[in-house]
């Protein structure tokens, strides 16, 4: 008889080493020079902005160096770099949480998988951004030593961000992903009372101890990943079936915007780039530029979506063609839903009364003009846009544009040009009773324009479905 293979715990090193091996086999296949640029891109960015604080703040940090301890310093700074670092985690980090088929016919356990990730967790390139930029800021305000332990100390912070992300990777449910917020919640808290360095340790030794509190909670969350248990990676997202009757037109909107990628990721992006000069920027106090910020928040969104307004039905537009929906209906649906995103956006940049002393009346007519007229010069694009892949990722993807979109999204610059113009001319009121009265006027003649651009639409119908397939 042949005897029963002995998978034991000695040959646990040896498997590991398989997985190591496949892991390193398939990043090669796959690597990507455009995600080494990516990664640079943004590196560069932050380092940039951050010289930049540096040479305006240089007279001041250099007070603090005797004053503050410069671990306090790096401590804080790496904290506040996490949300951001999980952000663009979320975004460029897919690796694998659970063994695939061909695996599972293999003598790898569970235990082994687990350690796997937990080492590729280490091993992920995008440790290397957060560790970077951290090092950038301790070289110039510690010594040499103290920027050294930092930039390791960054690192396992960054490596903790990508222990959690493949912790909610695998978790199935939103009441087993809350804790993983909560837990980087409470741990940028716990860093940022650390800091106050009570026991008056130097600044290597702080680094130092705050690195092993966070091994302790890769190692937390190394217990957490392994009683997690999801049995298939691709199972159906759908809970519940909808038939016509119960789906509406307008949530068909939003559905396609939460469930595309691309699109999810552009309309969440946009406005959360632009609050930064909107809540630390001294634009607000200048007349030309003060509605530049709330503008771009409240505009950007639906201005990117409504460069492709057929983009996401060029998908399926032959099956919609077959239902009894009229080119106009789908237009003016695409209108209100634009104006919701408008509106939404708008409550990001109302806390800026309190906080920049933005004056209300301008939320209201950016919001007016936006919604009014804004959207309405967007409309048009459904006549020259093209099929756009659902689930390809938004940063540096171009599937979808063409000539006609391209050329026709430089009218994006009139708004901001109006607004600068006009607050420079006519002053901040006159600004802004001038866009209440466009953003009127968009809601006053949209009935109108919508109907020409249908006609125009079915009139080139048959142009429009063999550029769809292409």
């Amino acid at each position: 008889m042949s005897e029963k293979p002995n998978y034991s715990s000695t040959a646990a090193p040896s498997r590991l080493k398989m997985l190591l091996q496949l892991w390193w086999t398939q990043k090669r296949r796959s690597f990507r020079w455009a995600d080494v640029f990516v990664g640079a891109y943004f590196a560069f960015l932050f380092m940039l902005v951050g010289g930049i604080v540096y040479m305006n703040m240089s007279e001041q940090l250099a007070d603090l160096k005797g004053q503050v301890n410069m671990g306090s310093v790096l401590i804080i700074v790496s904290a506040s770099l996490l949300i951001s670092d999980l952000f663009f985690k979320f975004m460029f980090m897919h690796d694998a949480v659970l063994m695939d088929d061909f695996l599972k016919t293999k003598p790898v356990s569970g235990r082994d998988w687990n350690r796997f990730i937990v080492l590729s967790c280490f091993a992920v390139g995008w440790n290397l951004m957060m560790a970077l930029i951290v090092g950038f800021f301790a070289f110039l305000i510690a010594s040499v030593a103290e920027a050294l332990m930092a930039i390791l100390m960054a690192f396992v912070m960054s490596a903790m961000n990508s222990m959690l992300m493949a912790c909610l990777r695998k978790s199935s449910g939103w009441e087993l992903k809350l804790p993983m917020f909560l837990a980087l919640f409470f741990y940028i808290v716990f860093a940022f009372v650390y800091s106050i360095n009570i026991m008056q340790w130097s600044a290597a030794l702080l680094m130092a101890v705050m690195t092993l509190l966070t091994l302790v909670g890769i190692f937390t969350l190394y217990i957490y990943f392994s009683h997690l248990v999801r049995y298939d990676e691709h199972q159906a997202r759908t809970s519940r079936v909808h038939n016509l009757g119960e789906v509406s037109l307008f949530s068909m909107e939003y559905v396609s915007v939460l469930r595309s990628k691309r699109l999810r990721t552009m309309l969440i992006v946009l406005p959360l780039c632009f609050l930064p000069q909107l809540y630390f920027s001294n634009m607000m106090d200048d007349a030309s530029f003060c509605f530049i910020p709330p503008l771009m928040v409240i505009f950007m969104g639906s201005a990117c979506l409504g460069q492709w307004v057929f983009g996401v039905e060029a998908n399926f537009f032959q099956g919609l063609w077959t239902k009894p929906l009229s080119i106009e209906t789908m237009l003016r649906n695409k209108y209100k839903f634009y104006a919701f995103i408008n509106l939404m956006c708008s409550l990001l940049v109302v806390p800026a009364i309190w906080l920049s002393n933005l004056d209300p009346f301008i939320i209201l007519a950016c919001w007016v003009f936006s919604a009014g007229m804004g959207n309405l010069m967007m409309m048009p694009t459904c006549l020259v846009s093209t099929r756009i892949d659902l689930f390809s990722s938004a940063f540096f993807n171009y599937q979808g544009a063409n000539k006609g979109v391209n050329i026709y999204g430089l009218l994006l610059f009139i708004p901001f040009l109006i607004a600068g113009v006009g607050g420079w001319l006519m002053g901040v009121t006159r600004t802004c009773i001038l866009f209440c009265c466009l953003g009127l006027l968009g809601f006053a003649i949209h009935r109108w324009v919508l109907h020409r651009l249908a006609e125009a639409y079915c009139r080139r119908r048959y142009k429009r479905f063999e550029k769809y397939m292409e």
